[in-house]
């Protein structure tokens, strides 16, 4: 109750508790849940709403869960503003709003594939069919519309690397500000000791954190570790040698000591 009247003093905002909700973990015992809500005032439950159009509860089958992008890029496709367009305002449709629509839900969520196919599915429908709903015959792969311009495509985003392109911008945020909340909070979750380049196997993960993580691989093909004094850089597993894309040193013996930083291969006194 304190933190809760804190925030509201330093937000100038009033907290209305009639319109608040908790939401529980599954293995909280139903004591002490509702000693929680006598104590803060708060007798409504949550998780099945949403939030900034986020589902509250991520939990159960995420093909369930993530189904009203579908449903809203469909809703977008069936108005009367889709119907009679060319093909360039087609393009232009299908760039601003349908691809646009599942942005902020991709930001924070890696999509199942099948996610990903249902909703190429329906944007490949809508560009090929003449007289919408009807299915028109779609004369070329989506692969191949989705490439550049200059290689013989539209430019379309394919949603699954984009999404993947989105989660690797989180990642890169965790690195490059690492006294942010919410690198501050995954970190005393996931990598305390450690880098969230460089974490290992997380018992119970969130979907979240497995969402960030699922993009590390991409993010890895286009950086590199500045070496610096090099006490932070791992000579077997961080990428620091310039080369396109950057890499760790690869041993032509066994490796005698896996952990051994780059500091250890410089001569301090010619700096080499």
């Amino acid at each position: 109750m304190k933190v809760v009247r804190t925030y509201g003093k330093a937000s100038s905002q009033c907290n209305n508790f009639d319109k608040s909700s908790l939401l529980f973990g599954k293995r909280i015992p139903a004591n002490d849940r509702q000693q929680i809500k006598d104590t803060l005032g708060i007798q409504n439950e949550g998780g099945m709403g949403s939030y900034l159009g986020i589902p509250e509860d991520i939990s159960g089958s995420k093909c369930k869960l993530f189904a009203f992008l579908k449903e809203k890029l469909l809703h977008r496709v069936k108005g009367w503003t889709g119907r009679w367009l060319s093909k360039g305002g087609k393009e232009v449709f299908i760039k601003s709003i349908l691809l646009a629509l599942p942005t902020y839900v991709m930001s924070s969520f890696l999509l199942l594939l099948e996610i990903c196919v249902n909703l190429a599915s329906a944007i490949a429908q809508f560009w090929w069919s003449s007289n919408p709903p009807k299915r028109g015959i779609h004369w070329a792969k989506w692969e191949k519309i989705c490439a550049p311009r200059e290689e013989g495509g539209i430019g379309f985003r394919l949603i699954h690397e984009f999404n993947l392109a989105l989660l690797a911008k989180q990642l890169w945020r965790l690195v490059q500000f690492p006294d942010s909340l919410v690198a501050g909070v995954l970190r005393g979750k996931y990598y305390r000791l450690s880098s969230p380049l460089r974490t290992g196997a997380v018992d119970t993960p969130s979907y979240i954190w497995t969402s960030i993580i699922a993009a590390r691989k991409l993010l890895l093909l286009g950086i590199r570790s500045k070496v610096h004094s090099g006490y932070e850089i791992n000579v077997w597993e961080d990428p620091w040698i310039p080369s396109t894309p950057a890499r760790p040193a690869r041993a032509r013996v066994p490796v005698v000591n896996p952990k051994m930083t780059v500091c250890s291969l410089i001569d301090f006194e010619s700096k080499n």
